[in-house]
């Protein structure tokens, strides 16, 4: 596994536990504009395409490592 498969899968758990906290906090859709913007960012970081890789990431981790129904 390459450094970035690990650093982008860090990235998707910190964004995946952001994004459920401001779920709760302001909304669905202000939660998806907080994660869009920040895939954007995290696109100078890590490349074209990160984005789409970051989200099979936060898939992943939801649905096998979170204890949450969101």
């Amino acid at each position: 596994m390459s450094d970035r498969e690990i650093l982008e899968m860090a990235e998707a758990r910190v964004l995946l536990y952001s994004y459920f906290a401001a779920k709760r906090t302001y909304g669905a859709p202000a939660a998806r504009a907080f994660l869009t913007k920040n895939l954007a960012k995290l696109e100078k970081l890590y490349g074209k395409d990160c984005d789409v890789r970051i989200r099979r990431y936060m898939r992943h981790v939801k649905d096998t490592e979170t204890f949450t129904d969101e």
